[in-house]
């Protein structure tokens, strides 16, 4: 298996995650929803969407839900293709 070193693995961690909450914030922008609305629709606290949205660690369940108000596939939200590589 071909890998690349790009770092410690604790830094591409914390890329994919900041990656995901660009995600999620771009959805829930084109929904034309706020963190509020979007936290009354999926269930999840609004502090927990706004950590999300900000490259901080969430639950897979928390994910599920915020894809499902959304009206998207986690994997939309998932996508492990950092900006850049193609």
């Amino acid at each position: 298996m071909n890998q690349r070193d790009d770092g410690p693995p604790d830094h591409k961690l914390e890329q994919h995650l900041a990656a995901t909450g660009l995600r999620l914030r771009a959805a829930r922008r084109r929904a034309d929803l706020t963190q509020i609305e979007l936290a009354a629709l999926s269930g999840v606290d609004r502090g927990n969407i706004s950590r999300a949205e900000h490259g901080g660690n969430i639950s897979l369940e928390t994910l599920w839900r915020l894809a499902i108000a959304l009206n998207l596939h986690a994997a939309d939200l998932l996508d492990d293709r950092l900006p850049g590589n193609g």
